[in-house]
């Protein structure tokens, strides 16, 4: 009885400790949801998010820094929370699918109630727009009352086309302008707002492209003058006293939402990478590192230009010289074509070492290397002399920063493995 007694003491244990693993898929699920709004700054989504994390850093056993999870700083962001409507000879244009109102534009409204505004349709050619626009002539457009000018973006070079979408965002600072576009929809945020309206519409969703066709647009325009948002750390300590620390970093930000009906859920970008960063933490929240800390860092503020970690590293909680070293993790959602490090150029012994690692535990088919880049959280830190890599997955889904980047289209094909690779290379730093 007594042998049977402990089996199932053994058992039990071993049940308790499954239950209390972090679950990288019910976490991401969790981030993408409707309930956090695509974690950005319209109905809070950004705080809800930080709430969240910072429960699942109590549930890890991650300390918080000063009694406290969070580190609070505010900027000036551009939002879209509630009317977004456009109907376009009759038919409904759908946000994030058929047009997107760039990140900088303005609405149609800035005060509650809103109503609609009735525009006329003017169709011009992208070559035509630039030859008006280099002569310095805007009346050339010919524009009658209540027209709004139509760009056909399209058929052009990169070069060309970036040219003709940077002086239409120049004309949308002082009036109204819709971009046809053929291209995925790329959707951003911003601290600025321009004086006017600028949308992009797929021009597949328009089919009878003529002069004169009835365009009614309701958009709600509110630009936050101090938005508050939350970079949230804990710290797992060593198990002796701490002669350096290494920095796992993610950023949680995502667009939030396009009006009340239309969010971006940033599964890929990056609900994954912060599943990963705290992946990663479990495994030294049970064994430790002898003599270096590890402080846990999920960035806000990333996708409006890195606000977040510029924040931290002009207010550290722990000397920036005590920092051996950063690992950023960014778009974790795949892996089928390999992992690429950003600064892996840079350091190249710890490159090396993080290659040699792969080739041990085959945790994905390749391991390259990029050189400095300031296009993650990295950046900051790395400028102001701490080491460290911006790691990013390659694979199939090709869904950045639109609608189609949901949880559905993960993988999470290297997940495993990566998790394994990182907490084996920062054990041998």
């Amino acid at each position: 009885m007594k042998k049977y007694l402990t089996i199932l003491c053994f058992l039990c244990t071993i049940q308790l400790n499954a239950q209390l693993e972090f679950d990288h898929k019910e976490f991401t699920k969790a981030m993408c949801s409707a309930e956090f709004h695509g974690r950005g700054y319209v109905n809070g989504g950004d705080s809800i998010a930080a709430a969240y994390i910072a429960s699942k850093y109590a549930e890890i056993g991650i300390a918080p820094v000063s009694e406290t999870y969070y580190q609070t700083f505010d900027f000036g962001v551009n939002t879209f929370p509630s009317q977004c409507d456009v109907l376009f000879s009759g038919q409904i244009l759908i946000p994030g699918k058929d047009y997107i109102a760039t990140a900088t534009s303005s609405g149609t409204c800035t005060q509650q109630p809103c109503k609609p505004q009735k525009y006329y349709s003017k169709f011009i050619s992208g070559k035509e727009f630039l030859e008006t626009i280099r002569k310095r002539d805007l009346r050339a457009f010919n524009l009658k009352e209540k027209q709004i000018l139509i760009v056909k973006n399209e058929g052009y070079s990169v070069e060309i086309s970036r040219q003709i979408s940077y002086l239409i965002s120049q004309y949308a600072e002082f009036q109204p302008i819709i971009e046809l576009v053929n291209k995925k929809f790329t959707w951003s945020v911003s601290s600025i707002r321009q004086g006017s309206l600028h949308l992009k519409i797929q021009s597949s969703a328009i089919p009878n492209q003529t002069d004169g066709l009835e365009i009614k647009i309701n958009i709600y325009n509110r630009f936050l003058n101090n938005h508050i948002s939350r970079n949230v750390f804990g710290m797992i300590e060593s198990r002796k006293k701490a002669k350096s620390t290494i920095m796992l970093t993610a950023h949680y930000d995502h667009l939030g939402r396009l009006g009340s009906e239309t969010f971006f859920p940033g599964g890929n970008d990056n609900a994954s990478g912060v599943a990963m960063m705290l992946s990663v933490a479990q495994r030294f929240k049970n064994k430790p590192l002898r003599n270096t800390n590890i402080l846990v860092v999920a960035f806000a503020g990333e996708e409006i230009g890195l606000l977040g970690s510029k924040y931290l590293s002009e207010h550290p909680v722990t000397p920036l010289d005590k920092i051996k070293f950063q690992l950023n993790m960014d778009i974790m959602g795949s892996g089928e074509k390999g992992i690429t490090a950003v600064n892996g150029k840079v350091f190249t012994k710890e490159f090396k070492k993080l290659q040699k690692m792969n080739k041990r535990l085959k945790a994905v088919s390749v391991v390259k290397s990029r050189g400095k880049s300031a296009n993650s959280d990295h950046h900051y830190f790395t400028e102001k002399g701490v080491p460290g890599f911006f790691i990013y997955t390659m694979g199939y889904n090709q869904n950045y920063h639109d609608i189609y980047d949901t949880f559905e289209a993960l993988t999470f094909s290297s997940f495993e493995g990566l998790s394994a690779l990182f907490e084996k290379f920062i054990r041998h730093l």
